[in-house]
């Protein structure tokens, strides 16, 4: 009894070290691997000496926690690099924007010109002559306008995926090294604390 009590607070600790929604739910997923595990330590300890128990909870907790909390260092890192790769690529496009906008008001400009020509003659001949001059510029302001929206989506997209991945490791390694502790626990259950932990909380 003593023993269960322990592992749920074990647990409930664990999970007090993580920081932020994102990161919890992305740590909740995680622990869905791990559950089976902690079932198992719940088992072996309830039926270790509670000496042991105690010895074994003292000694594997403090791994537990900085598992649990290099994960949401790690995974905030991830979401930190995501959202300013984000910003510096708006920056840029923005910048593009702006440029695009100066283009359009120079060729609207050069028919607004026309405006003041009183004679009708002289209005119609100048609008024919700046859609002359413009009609290239306005194919290749298409094109490019067509290319930077492909290249924004792209790379977007690149973040994302990137991010995921980031995210997806870390997640990884957190479900490893837990688990792998988890089975130390155990361990420690039937042969007591081990001399050393084979888990490394980078």
């Amino acid at each position: 009894m003593q023993a269960a009590t322990l592992a749920i607070f074990a647990l409930a600790l664990i999970g007090n070290t993580v920081a932020g929604p994102p990161t919890s739910v992305a740590r909740a997923k995680a622990d869905n691997v791990i559950l089976n595990l902690l079932a198992e330590s719940n088992l072996l300890g309830s039926s270790a000496d509670p000496a042991i128990t105690t010895e074994c909870f003292n000694h594997f907790m403090p791994i537990l926690n900085q598992i649990s909390t290099n994960f949401s260092l790690q995974y905030e890192q991830c979401v930190s690099v995501a959202t300013q790769a984000t910003a510096n690529l708006t920056t840029s496009a923005a910048q593009g924007r702006a440029t695009f906008v100066n283009v359009t008001a120079a060729i609207c400009s050069a028919f607004t010109s026309c405006n003041s020509d009183t004679d009708n003659l002289d209005f119609f001949n100048c609008y024919a002559a700046a859609a002359s001059a413009d009609v290239n510029e306005i194919y290749n302001l298409s094109a490019d306008a067509s290319n930077a929206a492909i290249s924004l989506k792209g790379g977007l997209q690149q973040i994302k995926d990137t991010e995921k991945i980031c995210t997806n490791n870390a997640q990884l390694t957190y479900t490893e090294q837990t688990a792998e502790t988890y089975k130390e626990l155990n361990a420690c259950f039937v042969n007591g604390l081990p001399a050393v932990s084979t888990v490394a909380a980078n």
